[in-house]
């Protein structure tokens, strides 16, 4: 079995959840530091299961840390490696975006709080802009993304419509408006406003919550067309994510067919993003171990008939799906309760 891969800028794992795709995902950015590369792993999952994974305290959350090889494994002589990473929290992105253009914004806005929360609607759009801003930055050989499941998956691959349609001609009228009199109080605000529907959503808003609400949603929003800048930059991502020679894709699933069926229909659902550079990874997987399997005479019938039974349900597996990826690759089961031994055995499996 041989996993060899060529890194690129960007490598996306993509899942449904429950098929150890943040495990995979560390473990080849521990491989990928182990062979000389600079690497950052960067979790778009709200789950954060990259922070129980890698000990990151919560108050590392949204900043870069560097984690050490010596997390994994501890052995007389072997090479010092590290790679970065980073729990994304998009209020943490916000406020570096606002330090980089120079803003100042009120950062404790409640209804900003509300956006930048994992769940609030701009975790997948922060994101995009967070990518966007290492890639810029040159350091890295790759940037390895752990992304949410699901629908938030395709979440964050619109992030870039969403990106142009939050800033299209229209709301850009109306944050001009609202940025030029943010001064002004809430009803000499609404009286200036040339959209007569916003003028009536504000009215409704201010008699429903009043003008303490209408206010921090008005902040809000200035604050976002602010650092309109950042935001229009990361547009350039989606196309990066298409072209083979910028980005690897790893599908990963599991043998079950349940898992199965779910990652095809991601994958469907995702084609028009996606390039051809797409490997579907197989995780705990029988077949590594199946082939060492010695059997001897002493061994009972079933035992030899159920070895080549499970050799070759995984066989038939990859026959049946590797039409539709570049590579299919299978990852072994591995047999252990804690999470950083799990990460380093399957980092070893990159370069069998």
């Amino acid at each position: 079995m041989n996993l060899s891969i060529k890194n690129k800028n960007i490598e996306i794992f993509c899942g449904t959840g429950g098929v150890g795709k943040t495990t995979l995902a560390t473990s080849r950015a521990l491989y990928l530091s182990r062979i000389g590369k600079q690497v950052l792993v960067i979790t778009i999952d709200p789950s954060k299961r990259l922070k129980q994974v890698l000990d990151i305290d919560e108050s590392d959350i949204g900043k870069i840390k560097t984690i050490d090889s010596d997390l994994f494994y501890q052995r007389k002589n072997a090479k010092k490696t590290s790679f970065d990473a980073l729990l994304m929290a998009p209020l943490e992105t916000l406020k570096f975006i606002n330090q980089l253009n120079n803003i100042s914004n009120n950062m404790q806005n409640p209804i900003l709080k509300i956006l930048m929360r994992p769940s609030g609607g701009l975790n997948e759009i922060m994101s995009i802009v967070e990518l966007n801003r290492h890639l810029q930055s040159n350091k890295y050989d790759s940037i390895i993304l752990d992304t949410p499941p699901g629908q938030n998956f395709i979440d964050f691959l619109e992030a870039g419509e969403k990106i142009h349609n939050f800033f299209d001609k229209s709301f850009m009228e109306i944050f001009k408006k609202f940025s030029n009199q943010s001064d002004i109080k809430s009803h000499g605000l609404f009286s200036s406003l040339v959209s007569s529907g916003i003028n009536k959503l504000l009215s409704y808003l201010e008699k429903v919550t009043g003008d303490i609400f209408v206010n921090n949603f008005i902040d809000a929003m200035i604050s976002i067309y602010k650092a309109k800048d950042s935001f229009l930059e990361a547009l350039s991502i989606q196309e990066q994510l298409k072209t083979s020679k910028k980005c690897n894709w790893f599908l990963v699933t599991s043998i079950e067919q349940q898992k199965i069926t779910e990652a095809l229909s991601l994958k469907a659902n995702a084609k028009k993003y996606i390039n051809d550079d797409i490997h579907l990874l197989v995780n705990k997987s029988l077949t590594p171990f199946l082939a060492k399997w010695e059997l001897n005479a002493a061994d009972e019938d079933q035992l030899l008939n159920l070895k080549n039974i499970l050799l070759k349900k995984e066989q038939r597996f990859k026959d049946m799906h590797a039409h539709g990826f570049k590579q299919v690759l299978f990852f072994p089961e591995i047999l252990c309760d804690s999470p950083k031994r799990h990460v380093f055995e399957l980092n070893k499996a990159w370069e069998n």
